[in-house]
């Protein structure tokens, strides 16, 4: 049996929805760990504060929470998982804000490796139509995320027209290394989901043609 493999979501966007198709099943639940061992209780309704940013979740029975103790949650879809540190009680009401992070199941066939963007994760991109030993024409991108067969990057809006012009490209260093033999790569999407604040930035998923060398794989995760 394959062992389920999970991922940190920190994306509101995609915090967001999986609460809401949680708030439409069956079997969610919490937890809070006690000096007297772990107390479980089923979750009877989860609701959704759009404006406040809120979840309001009634339990299917009374019981007083410890609130110097954090709750975890566990949602039905896809075995996702949130802590809570603060909230709020009235009765069998319990009072939150929207988590910062959620663990959740990775259902892509090819599991996502999440970068933080502090580290500066980069690849050069040059258009297909150069040849892809040519020097110049390529741009330095930072990397979000990456699989086997895919890259999750975000450029600048100035990049905007590159994307626009050149749907597909060559992948020819990982950061500072350079691929033996480039790989060729196709433009899935871009938007511009406001990743900077003071400048919008695309955020951009690539397809490749083919997997990423082990060995440059492996020095780029580094």
């Amino acid at each position: 049996m394959t062992t389920p493999i999970y991922r940190s979501s920190y994306e509101y966007k995609e915090i967001l929805r999986l609460l809401q198709k949680a708030s439409e099943e069956s079997h969610n639940f919490m937890w809070q760990t006690l000096d007297s061992g772990r107390l479980v209780v089923n979750i009877e309704h989860l609701e959704i504060d759009f404006v406040a940013r809120e979840v309001v979740i009634s339990l299917d029975k009374n019981i007083q929470l410890n609130p110097d103790r954090p709750l975890y949650v566990k949602l039905d879809h896809r075995s996702s998982v949130f802590k809570i540190v603060a909230f709020e009680q009235a009765q069998k009401n319990v009072q939150f804000a929207f988590p910062a992070e959620i663990k959740t199941l990775e259902l892509r066939a090819h599991p996502r490796h999440l970068f933080d963007l502090k580290l500066e994760k980069t690849v050069c991109l040059k258009p297909s139509l150069t040849n892809q030993r040519e020097t110049g024409g390529g741009i330095n991108v930072r990397v979000m995320d990456s699989s086997d067969y895919g890259l999750g990057l975000i450029l600048s809006e100035q990049n905007r027209n590159f994307l626009k012009n050149n749907r597909i490209l060559w992948i020819t260093h990982l950061r500072e290394v350079e691929l033996r033999h480039p790989i060729l790569a196709e433009v899935i999407y871009f938007t511009s989901e406001g990743i900077g604040r003071k400048q919008k930035d695309l955020k951009v998923g690539l397809k490749l043609s083919s997997t990423i060398p082990q060995e440059a794989y492996t020095k780029f995760l580094q």
